[in-house]
């Protein structure tokens, strides 16, 4: 709308408009070198659906129309969050990997394991994550929640993974009789790189190591780690200041519909997303958990909404009036990232999961604001509803 007055593209209202290293937050937190490039997840989104501004007439007297919407976001959580990693080794030298992450889907404790195998260069067969949380055994986590849990868990596995290093190199160090910090772990291996002939297997050291004589050294391996969230605050009552945000993550979406005028029916036939997520660590985890936030939130953008009687009792409680998604209702999804490392990250990642949802009910409602020029801003933009609106215009 902003961009119609000034006689602009959409595209560009936002290129000019969009966050930078050295802007301010909302709340007056300086955007740093972590910020993410949103000017590049905007023109990726407008390459790949290539992006008109105009509406266009099809030859059966639909209307295809495309919009577009942005997003940034932080974790919202309290300022003392916090996450911990237990890293302990079986005789066959494989690691076993306990945090308190609830898995719900999102994937995360695959990725934690990744992080484990890919530090200790080991086959990801190896690193045995442990899916069951007990708060009485397995570290503290703050909550089952938000885009946080990879952040904050992975730099707990990693503290972990460095304190086992650590612990490893010492026993290997005292019986190869050389400097810890000459030695490197590799393929299930430690040894020293320019005389790798002097090598002890991670298997004979993880638990202790045993002399041919019996004599025994140092112990079991027992790799504790622990993260929690750096220099954020509250937010001031009386100014609206603050540093809530431990990392943000940007980007861009875009969406593409084909409408009839006849009836206010349409279909949404591509959903195009492109986010900075850092590092992207396991694609085509990252991939999917995209296309699902953007399934549910063209749910409710396009179909899912409640509706109350008089004395506002949900009237549509059942999936036949409350109509989610159906087979064959799914446009085409085309998912890109753009990769500027969070410095504080895991291997420089940030979250992605929630985020995905975050730009396609507006990128929806201007696509459809476009295909029937008249501005559609409520939720949800039932066929219905755009037809009554093309109703309403008539008369």
């Amino acid at each position: 709308m902003l961009a119609e007055k000034l006689n602009i593209s959409p595209t560009q209202i936002r290129l000019i408009n969009a966050i930078e290293p050295g802007h301010l937050s909302p709340t007056g937190q300086t955007m740093d070198h972590n910020t993410g490039d949103l000017k590049a997840c905007i023109n990726r989104v407008t390459e790949v659906l290539n992006y008109n501004e105009k509406p266009v007439l099809l030859d059966n007297g639909h209307i295809r129309a495309q919009g577009l919407g942005c997003l940034w976001k932080a974790p919202a959580m309290p300022t003392d969050t916090d996450a911990g990693a237990i890293i302990t080794f079986n005789e066959d030298g494989s690691a076993n990997l306990n945090t308190g992450v609830i898995e719900i889907g999102q994937g995360t404790k695959s990725v934690l394991g990744q992080l484990v195998a890919d530090f200790f260069e080991m086959p990801f067969e190896k690193v045995h994550v442990i899916y069951d949380v007990n708060t009485s055994s397995s570290p503290h986590d703050w909550a089952t929640a938000a885009s946080r849990s990879l952040f904050m868990a992975g730099n707990a596995t990693l503290c972990a993974c460095r304190d086992a290093k650590s612990q490893m190199l010492k026993t290997a160090a005292a019986v190869l009789r050389c400097p810890e910090e000459d030695l490197v772990i590799k393929n299930e291996s430690i040894y020293l790189p320019d005389e790798p002939e002097v090598a002890l297997p991670v298997k004979d050291v993880v638990l202790g190591y045993s002399y041919p004589n019996g004599n025994s050294i140092e112990g079991q391996v027992l790799g504790r780690g622990k993260y929690i969230s750096r220099r954020i605050s509250g937010i001031d009552s009386e100014t609206g200041e603050g540093s809530p945000a431990l990392e943000w993550t940007l980007g861009a979406q875009g969406i593409e519909i084909e409408l009839n005028p006849e009836d206010g029916s349409y279909r949404v036939t591509k959903a195009v997303s492109c986010m900075d997520v850092g590092k992207v660590i396991h694609p085509e985890l990252a991939k999917n958990q995209v296309i699902g936030a953007i399934s549910m939130a063209l749910g409710f953008a396009k179909t899912e909404g409640f509706e109350f009687n008089s004395r506002e009792m949900v009237t549509n409680d059942d999936l036949r009036s409350f109509k989610i998604m159906r087979y064959g209702e799914e446009p085409t999804y085309h998912i890109d990232f753009i990769e500027t490392p969070q410095q504080d990250g895991p291997f420089g990642s940030r979250g992605l999961g929630e985020q995905g949802v975050i730009g396609i009910p507006g990128a929806l409602a201007n696509a459809v604001s476009k295909a029937t020029q008249i501005q559609q801003n409520r939720l949800p933009l039932t066929h219905e509803r755009v037809w009554k609106s093309l109703q309403e215009a008539k008369s």
